[in-house]
């Protein structure tokens, strides 16, 4: 895990500029993480207030908070938190700290393409596998692509792995069709999952739409469906919004 971070870090030199030029783009409300790094200098907050439905009960989230530090203009610091509630009890946890690093511009056919590497935080609060059942996670890291066709339509597309402590690896796959609505909403439906080196697999479905207020602040709704177990959804609605903090 120490050289894949002394890779990225070294590559942080020789990557393109990827930094936002205009109004806000969010890693959310779909789970497939957009190639686009905050503007230097700016803090950016994406917020998610979150109802989840499992067999074994209800789960709610007030908010998960992923911040954003665009340090340089193709690298961005990030922190994910999550306030949760379930049977009564209430948490707060950092999940992950990590960075994301654009790779390429993007041209025609050619996506836009970005890397991200998470350390997870609270290993404890992963999920287990087959391939790890003590709920420990190391962290992860995922290439983050995005094609814009022209006339409103695009797709956002993440492959990635999930490390594990015992020495196991977990695939991660996103994929996220979209097409703007108007000049200020766009709407997506995506597939996303993980898939382990197993029988035990988890696929989900969902669909949202997405506002923006102004070109510093967002506001989001979505919903899914696990097509693993049946008795398994989430509803969630967001607002994400950036300020500059020093000058670039």
């Amino acid at each position: 895990m120490r050289l894949i971070w002394l890779l990225l870090f070294v590559l942080s030199f020789l990557a393109v500029r990827g930094q936002q030029t205009g109004r806000i783009e969010t890693d959310r409300p779909d789970q497939t993480e957009c190639p686009f790094i905050v503007k230097k200098g700016y803090i950016q907050a994406e917020m998610g207030f979150n109802r989840n439905s499992y067999a074994e009960g209800l789960e709610y989230f007030f908010p998960t908070t992923l911040l954003k530090l665009g340090l340089w203009k193709n690298l961005e610091l990030r922190y994910v938190s999550m306030a949760s509630s379930s049977a009564g009890i209430s948490s707060f946890k950092t999940e992950a700290i990590g960075f994301k690093l654009a790779l390429l511009e993007g041209k025609k056919w050619i996506p836009r393409t970005s890397i991200i590497t998470h350390l997870h935080w609270d290993n404890l609060s992963r999920d287990e596998s087959e391939r790890n059942p003590t709920k420990h996670s190391v962290g992860d890291a995922v290439l983050t692509f995005q094609n814009d066709f022209g006339s409103g339509y695009g797709i956002g597309y993440n492959f990635g792995a999930e490390f594990h402590s015992n020495g196991s690896m977990e695939g991660i796959y996103r994929i996220a069709p979209n097409m703007n609505i108007g000049q200020n909403g766009y709407a997506y439906v995506e597939v996303f999952g993980r898939v382990p080196f197993s029988v035990n697999v988890d696929h989900w479905v969902d669909g949202g739409l997405a506002y923006y207020l102004s070109d510093h602040v967002k506001l989001d709704c979505s919903i899914g469906k696990s097509l693993s177990n049946k008795s398994d959804w989430y509803g969630a609605l967001g607002i994400s919004f950036r300020f500059k903090v020093f000058n670039p």
